[in-house]
């Protein structure tokens, strides 16, 4: 508990815990009319792997807290969403997270459109929801809903991409042959969208990333006894910290 938390003011006192409130994430060129701005929200617990094939700076990160929201320009966007969530029952905890699916979103100017699914009532639901994610896209203002699809791609597999929260995607065993198409997003010099040949490429930070080692099965033990030793509080803030670091 005390190693546990030593790590957590560490990293508090270096910044690498990520803010609560979400901001909207503006995708469309900086010249688009403010009346003209379609925006797409999402809850909490749905993640953004990539938007027309390109990854997006804010989209994901464990534990923020608050709706998402996407401002875009009028235009076709297919955004590859997945579920994560932190289930706590008592002292246990567990994090849930599937693979993403493919929601459609044809925004109009000014439009409003909401990304969302039914909610697990409890973790056996949520186990089958991490293990068959779907939902669908909402037009607000006319209630149209459109079912999301199959994306054809899965998070990398094994206990080191877990232990390091990797969000790189792989074609699933079951994708059927071929590329998926997407449409470019509009140009913008906004940084908040990174250049990825695909989706679920890792952002370019300019600086050097290595991902968790696994040390055998001393060191393994070690962090469950400290997992278990710790407060919800404390096992929150140190996911926050690791999800900043991947």
């Amino acid at each position: 508990m005390f190693r546990l938390s030593c790590l957590l003011l560490l990293a508090i006192s270096t910044g690498a815990l990520p803010g609560c409130a979400s901001k909207p994430i503006t995708l469309h060129d900086s010249q688009l009319a403010p009346e003209d701005v379609a925006t797409i929200v999402m809850p909490e617990q749905l993640e953004v792997a990539s938007v027309n094939g390109k990854e997006i700076a804010g989209g994901s990160g464990m534990m923020s807290i608050g709706d998402k929201v996407l401002e875009v320009a009028p235009g076709r966007y297919e955004i590859l969403v997945f579920y994560r969530e932190l289930w706590e029952l008592g002292e246990q905890h567990e994090v849930l997270r599937s693979d993403p699916a493919l929601f459609v979103v044809e925004a109009q100017p000014a439009g409003r459109y909401r990304l969302d699914y039914d909610r697990p009532v409890n973790l056996e639901a949520a186990r089958e929801l991490a293990n068959d994610f779907s939902g669908w896209s909402e037009e607000l203002s006319s209630g149209q809903r459109t079912a999301s699809t199959a994306s054809g791609l899965q998070f990398r597999r094994g206990l080191a991409a877990a232990m390091s929260f990797d969000d790189t995607l792989v074609p699933s065993a079951d994708a059927p042959e071929g590329n998926h198409e997407v449409e470019p997003l509009p140009a913008t010099s906004d940084p908040a969208v990174a250049d990825a040949s695909g989706p679920g490429l890792p952002l370019d930070s300019g600086q050097e990333t290595e991902s968790a080692p696994v040390r055998g099965a001393d060191s393994l033990e070690l962090m469950k006894e400290w997992w278990q030793e710790a407060s919800s509080e404390t096992r929150r803030a140190f996911l926050q910290w690791l999800a900043e670091r991947t």
